[in-house]
């Protein structure tokens, strides 16, 4: 049994829904949870929460007690010994990040939900590369990567399975909520991701010739392929991907997140379990520069090269 510790955001949505996974739900305590007490999206086996640390201690005592969580740290220092893997939940600040480092210098696997920094263009990528040389370096595993990667509609299609031949169109659509800072890079990543591993080619220029709320993005691939991801504001659209391959064409639509959350999950624990780097962090990597550069092109009104 693997013994995780979680790491900030614990009283944010991912948090209490991958805990819930791993832990199941303290019904006594199922009014303390903020996303309405239900039930876990889905159970996953031979891993718990045993350690919880939050520099908001309040969210890491209402994880505690939601999800028979044993122990709240004190500190971050708490958090080095004793677990097999951190996950570092989304703090909805794009700080959390700086959370990782620590655990990677120690050899500690690390799950970081989602690639957010706080950091303008170009730093933005240039300190996401230091956080992954940082894992080499230190021959640390590291995955980091939006959830619509393991989205059970498109895993034919990430594979090269469903007899379309090679991809030479994407377009991709979901929500980028206007709520949320930086929305594009927030949460137009996972359009973004589906598009990305479908194509699954270096990614070379990025524009945004949308409007605000309505983002229209973009992407040209070294192969010829186009990535056109669009993003509308306020409107109920979900996560979906219309492809053009050299052999036919592919539509569908995903909506599964007990099912891609907790594929995700276990590929981490996959992972952890075989001691090796076996998730792709250039793929991942590549997602966030198209969305770093996405911001730079609404800046500038230009297109944005990438290196």
């Amino acid at each position: 049994m693997l013994k995780l510790g979680f790491v900030a955001g614990a009283a944010g949505y991912h948090a209490v829904q991958f805990a819930k996974m791993f832990n199941g739900m303290n019904e006594a305590h199922k009014d303390l949870d903020p996303f309405g007490g239900g039930p876990p999206m889905a159970t996953i086996e031979g891993a718990k929460v045993v350690r919880v640390y939050d520099e908001y201690r309040s969210g890491a005592e209402l994880l505690s007690k939601l999800c028979d969580v044993p122990q709240v740290a004190d500190s971050l220092e708490e958090m080095f010994e004793g677990l097999d893997a951190i996950v570092i939940c989304d703090d909805l600040k794009f700080t959390h990040y700086r959370f990782a480092r620590p655990f990677l210098q120690r050899g500690i696997p690390v799950l970081l939900d989602k690639l957010l920094l706080d950091k303008p263009f170009p730093d933005n990528v240039e300190r996401a590369r230091d956080l992954i040389d940082c894992a080499r370096d230190h021959e640390s595993l590291l995955m980091t990567s939006s959830a619509l990667k393991y989205a059970r509609a498109f895993e034919k299609l990430y594979r090269g399975e469903e007899g379309i031949g090679e991809v030479v169109m994407a377009c991709c659509m979901g929500p980028a909520d206007l709520m949320w800072k930086r929305p594009f890079v927030f949460y137009g990543m996972h359009a973004v991701t589906i598009g990305h591993y479908a194509i699954n080619d270096r990614p070379v220029e990025v524009v945004d010739i949308g409007e605000r709320g309505r983002s229209v993005v973009g992407v040209k691939y070294m192969n010829g392929a186009q990535l056109t991801t669009m993003c509308p504001h306020g409107v109920p659209v979900g996560f979906q991907a219309l492809v053009q391959g050299t052999q036919g064409a592919f539509h569908a639509r995903d909506d599964d997140a007990g099912y891609f959350y907790s594929t995700m999950l276990k590929d981490f624990l996959a992972m952890v379990e075989k001691g090796a780097q076996t998730f792709d962090l250039l793929q991942a990597l590549e997602v966030y520069q198209i969305c770093c550069a996405q911001e730079e092109s609404v800046r500038t009104g230009k297109p944005v090269r990438l290196g």
